[in-house]
């Protein structure tokens, strides 16, 4: 059984562009997903600090969300993310604050961090973030492996319907193995244009240390007053996904589907509310 799984796992450590393992980036959010991960430059939603921890900066709002996730259709890489932030900051009005959780693995192998994001509006249009928090890394045979991870990030409003952000996950290189392994640094570039009303069109550049530039982009159309239609496209390796949410009042739901050209289907499955 070991064995097996280990002939799953390890290949995905040089064929899947942001591969599950080591802490390295993954997005939890089945509305960014469906629309090719490019989330950077997106905002109002409790799982954008996942692509972007300046994402919350001056909104006030609460909100909170739980996330599953099986990419390529097998269970032993499934993941669970649940998020909350508040605007209810005594000692900033423009400040947005935030607890995040993700779980990823099996018996065998997991990996937990649990983060905490603060992000405020620093300077007219622009805001800016940053996220720390506790990696822990379980390989099921030695002591867990914990250390501290920092990410950071902005966005900027060039116009009413133009955002342009850009982060860095993993910014102190944190250590996750006894062997001296450490988490890659991982930046993202990217802007999200409204052209319509009920139309945002996203992008995004990511670069991830000793791996080529990967090229994400997508876009999100409302076609009734509480259902959604999402579609996006990856390269290196060049992946296509589709999805759909609704929303009623304060809550919303999005499923995702993402095609990998080796390894299969993944689903991602996301509830969120708003108030």
């Amino acid at each position: 059984m070991i064995a097996r799984i280990l002939l799953f796992i390890v290949p995905l450590f040089f064929t899947a562009g942001t591969v599950l393992g080591s802490f390295e980036h993954s997005g939890p959010d089945a509305r960014v997903e469906a629309m090719g991960g490019a989330g950077c430059a997106l905002e109002n939603d409790p799982f954008s600090t996942f692509y972007n921890p300046a994402s919350r900066g001056g909104i006030d709002a609460w909100s909170a969300g739980i996330s599953y996730t099986r990419p390529f259709g097998n269970s032993t890489l499934d993941s669970f993310y649940a998020s909350v932030s508040t605007s209810d900051l005594p000692f900033d009005r423009n400040g947005n604050a935030g607890i995040s959780y993700h779980y990823f693995g099996s018996s065998l192998y997991s990996e937990t961090s649990t983060f905490f994001t603060y992000s405020t509006r620093v300077a007219g249009p622009v805001r800016a973030g940053i996220s720390a928090g506790l990696l822990e890394r379980d390989s099921g045979e030695n002591n867990p492996v914990s250390s501290l991870g920092i990410n950071l990030g902005a966005i900027a409003a060039l116009s009413p319907s133009l955002d342009a952000g850009i982060a860095f996950f993993n910014v102190n290189r944190p250590e996750t193995g006894e062997g001296g392994e450490q988490a890659p640094l991982t930046s993202f570039i990217g802007a999200s244009y409204r052209p319509a009303e009920d139309i945002i069109l996203s992008a995004a550049a990511e670069k991830q240390e000793n791996r080529s530039f990967r090229l994400r982009s997508g876009g999100e159309v409302r076609v009734a007053s509480f259902l959604f239609l999402r579609a996006g496209f990856t390269t290196d390796p060049s992946t296509f996904s589709g999805g759909a949410g609704f929303r009623y009042k304060g809550f919303q739901g999005d499923i995702s589907l993402k095609r990998h050209p080796e390894l299969g289907a993944g689903t991602w499955y996301t509830m969120k509310a708003f108030f």
